[in-house]
């Protein structure tokens, strides 16, 4: 049995490490090796599950327990339908389409970055208790500019998109420099606040197994925006509200993410998708709403 996948880390990680191990640099050949087939290049929704978890490489684990441990599976479907997410679930295990293809719009619309990131404190940690580093899960997630455990902007990896689609590459010190790019840099002190809150929210929402179909869920986002006064004579959102509100909560944090807010003020556009019962926002902006909610409530 090759090393369990550490806390929080990827399989694509998990690879990486097994093809540095054993000298195998080809995924082709390491795939064969291990699973006895040649399987999708693993990333963050990786698919061919059941043939990973059939082989005992990584120890004993249903594909269940490797997609909520391993992958990013349980943020890009927290907020989708029940069975939707199941389907999602099984594309990753070998069935059917691509992951990616069954979750639509709500990958898409906020995909993982290009680079894959890392956080300077989290790598002296990780040597303090290993002899190698590791891709951690949270730190890949869009919404995520800041490491939830260490309050530090994450920085990039040498490691270019074109590279990872081609091959597994492991988080060692070379691709990891501690004086790598910030994520995010220069920001006022209350911006880089309002980034670790939705770091820690993204990072409760990965871990989340919890089901709740989206009608249930926008009745709670109407009801708490009723309660703040967001909504119209007819109890639909009242956009132009909310978007003022979302300034005044998240402010210059929705200029990092693209069409989130334009010339000093927040769009309307993705909110009325939000609401409207469309059902096919990403889980960025279901956090972002969430967190306006919590905090005009008094709720950490």
């Amino acid at each position: 049995m090759i090393t369990r996948p550490r806390a929080d880390e990827t399989l694509y990680s998990a690879m990486a490490r097994a093809s540095r191990y054993l000298g195998t640099p080809r995924p082709r050949l390491l795939h064969e090796a291990l699973f006895g087939a040649d399987l999708a290049l693993f990333d963050d929704l990786p698919a061919g599950l059941d043939r990973v978890m059939a082989s005992g490489v990584f120890g004993p684990c249903d594909d269940g327990g490797a997609g909520r441990e391993w992958t990013l599976i349980q943020y890009y479907a927290h907020y989708t339908e029940p069975a939707l997410a199941r389907v999602a679930a099984r594309a990753m295990a070998g069935e059917g389409r691509r992951p990616h293809a069954v979750l639509g719009s709500r990958w898409s619309a906020a995909p993982p970055p290009g680079r894959l990131r890392f956080c300077s404190a989290c790598c002296a940690a990780m040597l303090g208790r290993h002899d190698d580093l590791w891709w951690r899960r949270v730190h890949q997630l869009p919404s995520v500019m800041v490491c939830p455990d260490h309050a530090v902007p994450l920085r990039f990896s040498t490691v270019e998109p074109a590279d990872r689609r081609k091959r597994y590459v492991a988080a060692i010190p070379g691709t990891c420099p501690p004086d790598g790019a910030q994520v995010v840099e220069g920001r006022e002190p209350w911006v880089m606040a309002t980034l670790l809150d939705l770091a820690r929210q993204s990072e409760s929402v990965l871990n989340d197994c919890g089901e709740t179909h989206p009608d249930d869920r926008r009745e709670a986002y109407l009801q708490g925006l009723d309660g703040l006064g967001l909504l119209n004579r007819i109890g639909e959102a009242n956009l132009p509200g909310i978007a003022k509100a979302m300034d005044g909560r998240w402010g210059e944090s929705l200029d990092l993410w693209p069409r989130l807010r334009r010339d000093g003020r927040c769009e309307q556009g993705w909110l009325a998708t939000l609401l409207t019962g469309e059902h096919v926002s990403p889980p960025l902006h279901h956090l972002l709403l969430e967190g306006l909610l919590s905090a005009r409530y008094g709720r950490r």
